[in-house]
């Protein structure tokens, strides 16, 4: 299942729609954007200058953002802070030129090029020894001398992930018993068991000690999606409620390391979107389109889940780092993302209404505007001077931006509806890791929730309360 979003070339997004009205309590104050055609380039010239260097590395990725295996060496990547571009594969359809270059037709692979001479190397765990061997600083493996400990733990990783898809696929198949789920359940919270006494006996808070390892980028994508998905699918709580200890301490310190390991930001999924992605799942495999009583009963679980992210994002303050890396997608990738909102036969999550062709033209001043409030947040809308517009577009540029402010505030009710409409449709569409970080996504969300709420309103006070 795929869509145009906020990734490039192309990429899958996956979310719900929630009902309209939530209180949002941190609305942003609204800077005034720049009208078509100088729009675009008057945001751009606020973002901060690139200077990466060219990359050597090109990561093969799944277009969903859902591969485990694919995360690993992604995370692999940025712990290393190696410059490298992606490019998604289709995994439903394949392009010919993949499936020549890499004879298992899987994902992830990489090429590295260097001294003009070019190396695929395919499967993740082979990926992550070549890379390291490659760039050895930072270590993500202990000295040979003390590498055992690493190597057993590394070596576990299947077992585990084993252990907790067998208790997971149990409890959803009506045909096991009440006992043999039982001990199932077992088996995988001695594994949990195992890998938390591991943790502790290396020193944490990471798998193998103070810094992210190998050991850390095998095991993160299964404890990730389990933290948020099982709850949901199995009633089982990997990590504690708020306020109640962990039956965990050791992973639950790893999670919190993790979770502040500036490597993982671009990498990390959100609950929002592993809560969405369960709903969606069930609905892809429900058979003949038609939902059990159990799969319907989840997808509420997860549909209601993700609804009360988005809730709680309209409320939170985002960073600045995590605005500017939210305004820097948005601005690169708006096209993409109107085609999406506007499309009459979506590729994917044609359940979420889209809007109809002729509001592309409100999408996109939507986008520019959230755009520009972002990167208020991020502190590039002002100068450190004055609070003067950073960007340099003279007379020109103040008189479009008097245009914009005139073109947002002329709206008329049904036009705010269908901006808070949009609003609350991209929101439900943008998906971690896939479109960006964690952070970035929460900050994207927060403003187009602030801006639907605004919206809201106006429409009903121009309406005299009719919409």
């Amino acid at each position: 299942s795929e869509s145009l979003s906020l990734s490039r070339p192309h990429t899958a997004v996956m979310g719900i729609a929630i009902p309209i009205g939530l209180a949002v309590t941190t609305a942003l104050a609204m800077p005034t954007v720049p009208a078509v055609p100088t729009r675009w380039a008057a945001l751009a010239r606020r973002l901060p200058a690139s200077s990466a260097p060219t990359p050597a590395i090109t990561l093969y990725r799944d277009t969903n953002g859902w591969c485990p295996f694919c995360e690993r060496v992604w995370l692999q990547l940025e712990t290393k802070g190696l410059p490298y571009e992606e490019v998604l594969i289709n995994l439903r359809d394949k392009p010919q030129w993949y499936k020549d270059m890499v004879p298992t037709t899987l994902v992830p692979a990489v090429k590295i090029r260097s001294g003009g001479t070019e190396e695929v190397v395919w499967e993740s765990d082979v990926i992550l020894r070549r890379l390291e061997e490659l760039h050895p600083e930072p270590a993500m493996l202990p000295p040979d001398g003390e590498r055992a400990a690493a190597e057993a733990l590394i070596a576990e990783a299947g077992n585990l992930s084993s252990a907790g898809f067998r208790f997971a696929a149990a409890v959803r198949n009506a045909s096991v018993t009440q006992e043999e789920v039982a001990s199932l359940r077992a088996a995988f919270e001695d594994g949990l068991d195992a890998l938390d006494a591991a943790i502790a006996e290396g020193g944490g808070p990471f798998l193998c000690g103070g810094s992210v390892g190998l050991a850390d980028a095998t095991y993160l994508p299964f404890l990730e999606r389990w933290a948020v998905q099982l709850p949901l699918t199995s009633g089982f709580a990997l990590r504690p409620e708020e306020g109640e200890p962990p039956r965990w301490p050791q992973i639950e310190g790893w999670f919190v390391a993790m979770a502040e390991e500036p490597a993982y930001a671009r990498v990390r999924g959100d609950t929002y979107s592993w809560s969405a992605a369960v709903a969606a799942f069930q609905r892809i495999f429900a058979t003949n389109g038609t939902l059990t009583d159990a799969q319907r009963a989840v997808s509420r679980r997860a549909d209601g889940a993700a609804a009360l992210e988005l809730r709680r994002s309209a409320q939170a303050a985002p960073s600045a780092a995590a605005a500017l890396a939210a305004a820097e997608k948005i601005i690169a990738n708006w096209e993409a993302v109107v085609a999406d909102a506007t499309a009459a036969e979506p590729l994917s999550q044609a359940n979420l209404q889209r809007l109809e062709e002729e509001d592309g033209a409100a999408v996109e001043l939507l986008l520019a505007d959230c755009a520009a409030r972002l990167l208020q947040c991020a502190g590039r809308w002002e100068d450190e001077a004055g609070g003067e517009p950073a960007a340099e577009g003279g007379e020109e540029e103040e008189e479009e931006r008097a245009l914009c402010e005139a073109e947002l505030l002329g709206l008329e009710p049904l036009e705010h509806k269908v901006r808070a409409d949009a609003a609350r449709l991209v929101s439900a569409r943008l998906c971690a890791p896939r479109d960006m970080g964690a952070d970035a996504a929460e900050a994207m969300r927060g403003v187009l929730m602030a801006m639907a709420s605004e919206s809201e309103g106006l429409a009903w006070r121009k309406s005299g309360g009719l919409l």
